[in-house]
């Protein structure tokens, strides 16, 4: 009985000074909008490697997780196509410690030809592949 009352004060202490306590959990969707082009993607947080995975036009790939009791959650995807070899760092979701997130429970992204787009909202274009020699 004394743990959890000792649980409890800490959590509320937690609260009283805005510290995040989330347990929710999020879906984040990749989905292919590249016309014709096989798209590889690679996702990872600070603990779980997703590894590669090749995702074909019109097709999606999707993970979900529990957001870690502090807000800190990660999750970051290297993406690449054959239109476009350098490969795009996108975080692909953000948890609430770090300040405003884009998504809470669903982060359905488009990956199109000109750029990257979370719950239909422009985010960033795809990096530059120009030689600068």
């Amino acid at each position: 009985m004394q743990i959890t009352a000792c649980v409890f004060v800490i959590l509320m202490q937690l609260v009283a000074m805005g510290k995040p306590i989330t347990c929710q959990h999020t879906t984040v969707v990749l989905y292919n909008s590249l016309p014709a082009e096989m798209m590889q993607v690679h996702c990872l947080s600070k603990d779980n490697d997703l590894g590669w995975h090749t995702i074909a036009y019109l097709a999606t790939y999707s993970f979900d997780f529990n957001v870690n009791f502090w807000g800190r959650t990660l999750f970051a995807c290297d993406i690449t196509s054959d239109h476009h070899p350098i490969s795009a760092h996108v975080v692909v979701y953000r948890g609430p410690a770090y300040g405003v997130t884009e998504c809470d429970d669903n982060c359905d992204w488009s990956i199109t030809p000109n750029g990257f787009y979370l719950n239909g909202k422009f985010m960033m274009p795809w990096p530059s592949n120009m030689n600068t020699n």
